[in-house]
């Protein structure tokens, strides 16, 4: 900063003038602050020559900037017009992530693909731009373009850079999760013991799917992946298959993306290997739902280093086995911290107790705990064993014929209006029957439809009875503890579909789909890891709809102007963050000490 003094007719007046950068990089100047005229300033320094106590008071004010002390004045007129096409707020809450992005240097995996190619733009910050777009403002690759000026530090980038990105990004995948599951290791704990895989697909707005393969005007043949297939969302849509490996840490490790039509069975193995053979994790156990518990899937598993946990229908089982899983007698009790109520067996060891399941006095007792018998199964023809484990619970029972007495009513319902029947075995139709006689009872045209009671009967006998295979010999409890955990891959997929808006997908080409995926994996992987620094303290949609909350106003010259309220979680987000953007004002040296310390990962 620095005096200006400006002379009219009858006096001088004094100013202090700053010199700043606008949004171009050109350098220019402001009125920081108006002293007044020379009799004005005098009456300020008493008998001190007016100049000179300004050009004190200057100095003082450049070395308070320079400490960061200095209060902001800013000169606003009512009557002058904002600037056209020049923004008055940026985004801010981007600099939370942006500092995860570097610190599991995301940055350096961009600079060493940037090496391989000859690029005329700046890969990383495409990338930094697509991630920061889908966790704040989620939209399609155009939108991210047209927003790319909304934010504290610019992406000076062109729309053909996105797309050119999304090529790479689909060509180096595997690099990627690879280098981001070694770098994200050394920055927070990851548990790899244990991962759970599972699949769902995504939509797109068209009415029919692509062939498998297209020619282009080069004579190039590209993979076509837009297929149909059963939509996870019940719509009529093309769709792709997205899997995910999600570790016991509930961070995601490897993502593999399929088209819409393929078997969710076969995706398993071949998404494995890449945590396996790449990222060197040869100890695991996988846990998967009944649809990827083919015996191969299984098998693949069960070896010195690796085991599996999944799910088992009860009703896919050979009738021996079936009939051995509902046999009411020979159950014993999981492990719980539960203080025994049945007073004839309080001195007793539990482990030592069978029970009845039709005896009234363990539903009285026992109704809140869960019940298990177990053997071992071996599969005559291929000679695979594996522990089939199964357990009962009557609270799980009851909430079952809970759900099931409504689909009754529904049914009950639609048999009295003698509506069409739907077809389909989640249908509350199912448990319709409809007959076509004569007023004689012969085979006719006149339609009954009547609730099927063998049907309601047979479902029914499977309420409360839940069964997993695993070739672990660990103790029951663990296992079932662990089977328990898959909700952590279903809600990676819900923060994906809700919270990232990873769907309707908007690209077409398989590269650019897969592209999209990977860049929804990066963000969630640096939204799980920002979760964990808060240690789970807040919901994931608390944090996210607080970071979009996060922009400022732009104080020309001077800085930034917080725009969002600050609460507990702001104050959380700032401590682990290093920095803050929650003062008055943050000068625009603050921000710029603040984005480099940043890069330093």
């Amino acid at each position: 900063m620095k005096l200006k003094i400006t002379k009219t007719k009858k006096t001088s007046i004094l100013y202090v003038q700053k010199a700043y950068r606008d949004k171009n990089g050109k350098s220019t100047s402001r009125i920081h602050e108006r002293l007044g005229t020379l009799e004005e300033v005098r009456q300020r320094c008493g008998d001190r020559d007016p100049v000179e106590w300004a050009r004190e008071y200057i100095a003082r004010l450049t070395a308070q900037e320079k400490e960061g002390r200095q209060v902001i004045i800013s000169r606003l007129s009512p009557t002058k017009l904002i600037e056209k096409g020049e923004a008055q707020s940026c985004e801010s809450g981007y600099l939370f992530l942006k500092r995860l992005y570097h610190k599991v240097g995301m940055d350096r995996i961009c600079e060493a693909i940037s090496r391989k190619h000859k690029f005329d733009f700046d890969f990383n910050k495409v990338l930094e731009l697509m991630v920061y777009e889908r966790l704040l403002r989620p939209a399609s690759k155009l939108g991210n373009y047209r927003r790319s000026g909304s934010y504290i530090e610019p992406f000076d980038i062109e729309k053909q850079h996105i797309y050119r990105s999304l090529d790479i990004l689909d060509r180096h995948g595997e690099y990627i999760q690879k280098r981001l599951f070694l770098n994200s290791s050394k920055v927070v704990e990851r548990d790899t013991t244990v991962m759970y895989y599972d699949c769902t697909n995504y939509f797109f707005e068209r009415e029919s799917a692509d062939p498998d393969y297209v020619t282009d005007k080069k004579g190039n043949v590209h993979e076509r992946i837009r297929k149909y297939g059963v939509s996870k969302e019940h719509r009529p849509n093309p769709i792709v298959q997205m899997g995910m490996f999600i570790d016991n840490s509930g961070m995601p490790v490897a993502m593999c993306i399929n088209p819409g039509n393929a078997n969710e069975q076969t995706t398993l193995i071949p998404t494995e290997k890449i945590i396996v053979e790449k990222m060197g994790v040869s100890k695991i156990v996988v846990c998967t739902d009944g649809g990827l518990s083919s015996e191969g899937n299984r098998s693949y598993n069960s070896t010195a280093e690796r085991s599996f946990i999944t799910v088992q229908s009860i009703k896919k089982l050979e009738d021996n086995l079936r009939d051995w899983c509902l046999e009411p007698t020979g159950w014993k009790l999981v492990k719980s911290d539960t203080v025994q109520k049945d007073k004839r067996y309080r001195d007793a060891d539990e482990d030592e107790l069978e029970f009845d399941l039709t005896d009234a006095d363990t539903a009285r007792y026992y109704g809140d705990r869960t019940f298990y018998r177990e053997r071992w199964i071996v599969n005559e023809k291929t000679k695979f064993s594996q522990r089939l484990i199964v357990t009962f619970s009557y609270k799980y029972r009851d909430y079952l014929r809970f759900l099931r007495q409504r689909e009754i009513d529904k049914a009950d319902s639609n048999a009295r209006g003698n509506r069409t029947l739907t077809k389909s075995y989640k249908s509350p139709d199912r448990f319709l029957s409809e007959t076509y006689a004569t007023e004689d009872g012969e085979v006719a045209v006149f339609r009954t439809v009547t609730l099927n009671l063998d049907a309601i009967s047979e479902e029914e006998k499977y309420d409360g009875f839940y069964a997993i295979c695993t070739d672990l010999s660990d103790n029951v409890t663990k296992i079932i503890e662990l089977n328990h955990n898959r909700w952590e891959s279903e809600d990676a997929f819900r923060v994906i579909k809700t919270d990232f808006k990873g769907r309707p997908v908007f690209v077409w080409t398989a590269e650019h789909i897969r592209a999209h995926f990977i860049v929804c994996f990066i963000t969630l992987l640096l939204f799980r890891i920002m979760e964990k620094e808060l240690n789970y303290k807040y919901t994931s949609s608390a944090i996210i709809e607080k970071l979009r909350s996060m922009t400022m106003n732009i104080v020309k010259g001077e800085g930034y102007k917080p725009n969002f309220t600050r609460d507990d979680l702001t104050d959380d987000l700032h401590a682990k963050a290093g920095f803050r953007l929650d003062t008055e004002i943050v000068t625009r040296q603050k921000i710029k000490q603040i984005i480099a310390n940043i890069k330093k990962g």
